[in-house]
């Protein structure tokens, strides 16, 4: 990402800047999994979306001082010794011109320079991210941090910068959207050779492999969320994340799935049957969510929908054709069988930051998902694609995954 992209963000940010105003964001450290083992780092969303920086325990301070923004990035010092067990540490100069951030300090000098922005005054207004699910948790530094400045520093106001971040994080610029579309020709790859693999008596994390496999051919080390790979009665669990059942002759496999390439992910849903032939029921309802992911698109008009309008139709279309096919009865709610909400941004996170839109607008990315699970028929699956908004309507950016019927059984033949 060119760091000008980051700068920009920053200078965004800071339109709404008073003087006596700062900013601490904090990139994070990898949380502890067992005896002195951790799991993998992964930075702040926020912190990375302004800095670029993807090195764990990383701050960024900002500080209106007299009109004028003064930043810092505080990183770990270069150590052999400590980069001989734990790994390459950026230089400062790489720090720089990653983030757009002139100024980068030993991570040690923290605590006194913020304490010397403090101490003299210069600083009334305190912003932090504090994320809602964070909320309660006394191993998310910036709870940790503010708490123990509420204790020093009482007369501080202090602020939360989240959701001005996240409001900016749903708008993705040409550059975003091109990570997205080159982590969905990836993610398309994967899918199509978990097509072609599939076959009974595999076990789910087999075909998973699968997946994985064409990842890291593409140089992409993880999935953009811990895969969904099922098969029959596990498709029932909506965020099924142990792929340890057996495939069956004659069941449906759902695999929701994606890739992240340049820290921009897919999110993608497919379902297709076991031996690579849809049965008669399997055909009917898959064609009925097919219908009404086609439906859902052709509303998308920029300025004069909402997330609320998409779900709504897709509620009403589904109980409709439902109904008419005789798996609904008249007077049942459609929420038997449709079980969660299709429509949500993505960018940086699979379940992106900000709001469901009250409009879309140019820029945004989401989800196009319908699901239908009617358990005492063993038919439960989703189809689900990701669209970006345009100035006139929107890009179907997964388009080239197959998901009509004559092209999947084709495809695993």
């Amino acid at each position: 990402m060119n760091e000008n992209r980051h700068r920009l963000r920053r200078l965004q940010l800071y339109d709404h800047f008073r003087e006596g105003e700062a900013m601490i964001l904090f990139a994070g450290s990898a949380p502890r999994k067992t005896a002195d083992a951790h799991y993998p780092f992964f930075a702040n969303r926020n912190f990375y979306y302004l800095t670029g920086i993807l090195q764990a325990d990383s701050i960024f301070l900002a500080v209106n001082v007299g009109g004028s923004v003064e930043e810092t990035l505080f990183v770990h010092k270069k150590d052999r010794m400590a980069e001989r067990w734990h790994g390459y540490r950026l230089s400062r100069e790489e720090v720089s011109e990653l983030s757009g951030v002139e100024q980068v300090e030993d991570l040690d000098l923290f605590d006194s320079t913020l304490k010397g922005f403090l101490d003299q005054g210069a600083v009334s207004t305190l912003s932090y991210d504090f994320d809602k699910f964070d909320a309660g948790r006394s191993d998310a530094p910036h709870n940790d941090h503010s708490k123990r400045i509420r204790v020093s520093y009482p007369f501080l106001t202090l602020k939360n910068i989240y959701p001005t971040v996240c409001s900016a994080r749903t708008i993705k610029d040409r550059e975003e959207i091109s990570h997205i579309r080159e982590a969905m020709c990836i993610t398309r790859d994967g899918i199509h050779a978990m097509m072609k693999t599939a076959k009974a008596d595999l076990y789910e994390y087999q075909l998973e492999a699968v997946f994985n496999k064409v990842l890291s051919d593409a140089g992409v080390r993880e999935p953009a969320f811990t895969s969904i790979v099922s098969g029959g009665q596990n498709n029932f669990y909506i965020h099924y994340e142990e792929p340890i059942g057996i495939l069956k002759e004659g069941d449906l496999i759902l695999t929701d799935v994606g890739a992240r390439k340049n820290e921009y992910v897919t999110d993608i849903s497919r379902a297709f049957p076991v031996n690579g032939k849809f049965t008669t029921e399997q055909k009917e309802v898959y064609e009925i969510a097919l219908k009404v992911n086609k439906e859902l698109m052709g509303l998308l008009v920029p300025g004069l929908v909402s997330f609320a309008d998409i779900e709504k139709h897709s509620r009403r279309r589904v109980g409709e054709e439902l109904v008419a096919a005789g798996y609904l009865g008249k007077e049942e709610d459609v929420s038997k069988y449709y079980w969660h909400k299709g429509t949500h941004h993505i960018g940086l996170d699979v379940h992106d930051v900000g709001p469901p839109a009250k409009v879309i607008e140019p820029g945004m990315v989401f989800t196009i998902d319908v699901g239908i699970y009617i358990e005492e028929k063993n038919i439960g699956f989703r189809v689900e694609d990701d669209v970006a908004i345009t100035g006139s309507g929107y890009e179907h950016l997964s388009s080239e995954i197959v998901r009509e019927i004559d092209d999947i059984e084709a495809m695993m033949s």
